[in-house]
């Protein structure tokens, strides 16, 4: 039997970090999370060949597979998508090497569950469709599912502004190979949009509801990986200890963490530093004296200077952090950025090298007049900015000062 990932998507929502790497490569806890799936497919017997339908950057997903799972026991066969064909598109791609019946995976799936289950509760039922289910907590961002008694879907909407039930799509499907008959050759097509609800209507596709003590995670926005981290380091903790520090790390007596945290091999701290909960250092950073972190994702190489605090924030890899720099509200900054001294971001997404070099960088936003709204003029800055700041800000809104709606989401170009 063949499983498909489908690892050629943009990962739009997932930049910057994504502009740099194709979204199955963002690593969790420093691991790619391709390289999960590939492991979890490894402990299926019936699984002989696995199928990497790839387009954006897959010369980067070629190369790990060449150089880092060169030992994988299972053949590993690329399928070029010569353009963006969405999910259908893709699937109708592969039709030519796969078998009557097949596993298909999105890339962006993060989760430890039994694949082996779902293939075994295809082949009882008489369906030609069979979607992993899970049940979610905002399941108007995903594809919602009504079921029977059966277990038959007998309703699929994909994010519905009125969800029926928080039961959704997981992403993960065993498909007939007569569903990509369906499915016209070298076009956009959506699977989950428009061939997924054309079979529930004629009662073809059914629903395995994954085990509760599953993990699941659609690694779509940085809030997505966020939590993807905090349910790994939940698991790491609950089975080896509150933290875990690599051997090789190098941690002095008066750093305080406060767990679940991960410190990675070849880490470097200097003393007074504090790391508080659900933090991931990467390899090889430097973080220097007095810094605090929390809740915060470096995923390698970085170098955070002296005073320096993070919360909340996503670094890519070789990004550079000056002195006394504050990094907050979901700031994400890309591979080899750098901030320098003295600077306060809240929650702006820094492009791969930028060089950030004074408060103006952050504050060059073109600001939609329809979201200034004139009645707000509080005596300060609605998100705690400094003074000298949110004067800046005055200016360019016209002495209207910005709502939240305004900086969410900026950029720094």
């Amino acid at each position: 039997m063949k499983a498909v990932i489908l690892a050629g998507g943009f990962g739009t929502r997932l930049r910057p970090l994504s502009s740099t790497r194709p979204k199955p490569m963002i690593p969790v806890l420093g691991r790619p999370n391709l390289q999960y799936i590939l492991e979890n497919l490894e402990k299926i017997p019936e699984i002989d060949e696995i199928i990497l339908s790839v387009h954006y950057m897959r010369g980067e997903i070629r190369e790990f597979i060449e150089d880092k799972m060169s030992d994988y026991p299972k053949d590993i066969r690329f399928v070029n998508d010569p353009m963006p064909l969405e999910t259908g598109g893709a699937l109708k791609n592969v039709e030519d090497v796969v078998d009557d019946e097949f596993l298909v995976i999105y890339g962006d799936v993060f989760t430890n569950f039994n694949f082996e289950a779902l293939i075994k509760a295809h082949k009882e039922r008489e369906g030609i469709i069979t979607v992993a289910l899970t049940k979610v907590y905002d399941p108007e961002k995903y594809g919602v599912v009504v079921t029977d008694e059966e277990g038959r879907i007998v309703d699929f909407e994909e994010k519905p502004l009125k969800p029926k039930s928080n039961l959704v799509d997981a992403g993960i499907y065993m498909v007939s190979k007569e569903v990509l008959k369906e499915i016209p050759k070298g076009k956009e097509v959506y699977f989950e949009r428009e061939i997924l609800p054309r079979f529930v209507a004629q009662g073809l596709v059914y629903g395995y509801m994954m085990p509760r003590e599953t993990y699941w995670v659609d690694l779509g926005t940085p809030e997505d990986f966020f939590y993807a981290h905090q349910l790994i380091l939940d698991e790491i903790a609950k089975n080896n200890g509150y933290y875990t520090v690599k051997e090789d790390a190098e941690v002095p007596e008066d750093v305080e963490i406060q767990g679940p945290v991960y410190i990675d091999s070849g880490v470097k701290i200097g003393h007074g530093v504090k790391i508080k909960a659900y933090t991931y250092i990467g390899p090889n950073t430097i973080i220097e004296d007095r810094a605090y972190i929390k809740r915060s994702i470096l995923l390698g190489y970085d170098i955070i200077k002296e005073r320096s605090e993070l919360k909340d924030s996503i670094l890519g890899e070789g990004v550079v952090v000056g002195r006394n720099v504050i990094l907050k509200e979901n700031a994400v900054i890309g591979d080899y950025a750098r901030i320098y001294d003295n600077l306060v971001i809240y929650g702006a997404k820094v492009l791969p090298w930028k060089k950030v070099e004074e408060y103006e960088a952050y504050l060059r936003i073109k600001l939609d007049p329809t979201k200034v709204r004139p009645e707000l003029t509080p005596e300060r800055c609605p998100l705690g900015l400094p003074e000298c700041i949110y004067t800046k800000f005055k200016a360019i809104a016209t002495e209207k000062p910005p709502c939240d709606e305004c900086i969410e989401n900026q950029w720094l170009f």
